[in-house]
């Protein structure tokens, strides 16, 4: 209900005071604690309901009793694990927006504007695409000589951007791969943010081209921007801004597709000049990019969905997995801004 007063208190606060501290403690771990957590959790809940069945089955005349007593704890821990969610990052989705607080004016745009838009991301990620390595498919691949010294170019993207937005100074992590990355595509995620860690997780088993922009959304996670749209925004301005060309293009690929995808619904004639207008290079990225995901469908990718699509809801964002399409609007009004500025 109050937005300012979690902006002032919390978020640049008690907030940034507590992630700061507890990152700089496991950003010494040169792999993901997260995953190990997560398994431990997982395990030991099966674990405990694999014993919890035992006793009945040992004293059938308790079964109720056992049965309640399992339940009551069961849902003591998971009381436990929503309150510190709220305390380590959950307050954050109610803060004030990343637009409110640096001057960005979102508005309503017409489809025109929203193809002129389309055009020139089209026209800087052809160029971009040219900059990048490429295997013997044509599908771009990263330079880097290993993910580590990837996510030390993420971490240090952000500095690029804390003269024009000061909320994303200050220390930032390192992105970390996920040992599991093939089970987090199976559950279609590309990166998970863990509060309780205070780590970005990265899948990198994804095309080469995804995994930067995924480092600095998750890495925009910890700055504390949850909302999707807006992580979404600031990964594309990181890669924007970075240095280097293989985060410039991942940049462009994550504005691209989702500006294509919104003006596929708003003129589909200008979206089929947008598509014949896209690279050969780009166009292979892009058709690679499908078939990866192609292979994962199936029913454990769609509970999955159902479950982010019911967290984002449950975090006040309500149109739940669809809030990803409103990064949108946030590029319509940085695209207005740099058009007067130019």
């Amino acid at each position: 209900m109050f937005p300012r007063i979690t902006e002032q208190v919390y978020s640049t606060g008690i907030y940034r005071h507590l992630s700061g501290g507890i990152a700089r403690a496991t950003g010494f771990l040169p792999f993901s604690l997260a995953q190990w957590v997560l398994l431990a959790a997982v395990s030991s809940v099966l674990g405990y309901i694999a014993m919890t069945v035992v006793k009945i089955k040992r004293t059938p005349k308790k079964r109720l009793k056992i049965s309640a007593l399992a339940l009551l704890t069961l849902l003591c821990v998971f009381s436990v694990i929503v309150f510190g969610f709220t305390v380590f990052c959950g307050l954050n989705y109610h803060r004030m927006t990343f637009a409110e607080t640096n001057g960005i004016f979102v508005r309503p745009s017409s489809a025109e504007e929203l193809a002129d838009m389309c055009f020139e991301l089209v026209k800087s990620t052809n160029e971009a695409a040219g900059n990048v390595r490429r295997d013997g498919g044509g599908v771009a691949v990263h330079s880097f000589l290993s993910y580590y010294d990837m996510a030390k170019t993420a971490a240090t993207s952000f500095s690029e951007l804390k003269s024009e937005y000061p909320a994303l100074s200050g220390y930032t992590p390192r992105a970390k791969p996920v040992l599991f990355s093939k089970a987090l595509s199976l559950a279609d995620l590309v990166g998970f943010y863990f509060p309780f860690t205070f780590e970005a997780n990265v899948n990198v088993d994804v095309l080469d081209y995804k995994i930067p922009s995924a480092m600095t959304h998750e890495l925009a996670h910890y700055k504390g921007y949850m909302r999707e749209d807006e992580a979404n925004f600031i990964a594309y301005l990181t890669c924007r801004e970075s240095k280097n060309e293989d985060f410039i293009y991942s940049g462009n690929m994550l504005a691209l597709g989702y500006s294509l995808n919104a003006l596929r619904g708003a003129d589909p004639d200008a979206y089929l000049l947008a598509m014949e207008s896209l690279s050969t290079l780009v166009a292979a990225d892009f058709n690679a990019n499908y078939w990866y995901w192609r292979q994962f469908e199936g029913p454990v990718a769609e509970v999955s969905g159902m479950v982010n699509d019911a967290y984002l809801r449950t975090n006040r964002q309500s149109d739940g997995t669809r809030s990803y399409g409103r990064m949108v609007d946030l590029l319509l009004a940085d695209y207005r801004d740099r058009r007067d500025i130019s």
